[in-house]
């Protein structure tokens, strides 16, 4: 960035107090600081920091639909369970079932199932 003094002022600087000058033109971390403190209409931007580019956004893998018929999904996501078995008592109590058949099954999902296969 880089601007220049349209009117004198003094402003606090680098732990001083400086007089800066009609014409005089300022940049960097300088400009940055005289743009945010220095009285109104003392100072005009010659030259604006450049927009930062924007990152490109990391693809998003994609959502393995739930299932319509067959096993419960207990390897995917909770939430692509949790569609799966939708409202239905029963396909809580058979993904209940499937869940608790794992070597490691997930607390808060046989929780979760555990009340939707008794009606809570």
């Amino acid at each position: 960035m880089r601007v220049r003094v349209l009117k004198q002022f003094s402003a606090y600087w680098n732990y001083a107090i400086t007089q800066f000058n009609e014409g005089a033109e300022a940049d960097g971390d300088l400009a940055r600081h005289l743009v945010d403190n220095a009285p109104k209409d003392s100072v005009e931007v010659v030259e604006a920091d450049p927009e930062p580019e924007k990152e490109p956004e990391a693809p998003k893998a994609p959502e393995t639909p739930p299932p319509g018929d067959g096993e419960p999904p207990v390897d995917e996501t909770i939430d692509v369970l949790m569609t799966w078995v939708g409202d239905s008592k029963e396909r809580a109590a058979e993904a209940l079932a499937a869940e608790q058949a794992k070597d490691k099954p997930r607390s808060t999902v046989v929780k979760r199932l555990t009340d939707l296969a008794a009606g809570e």
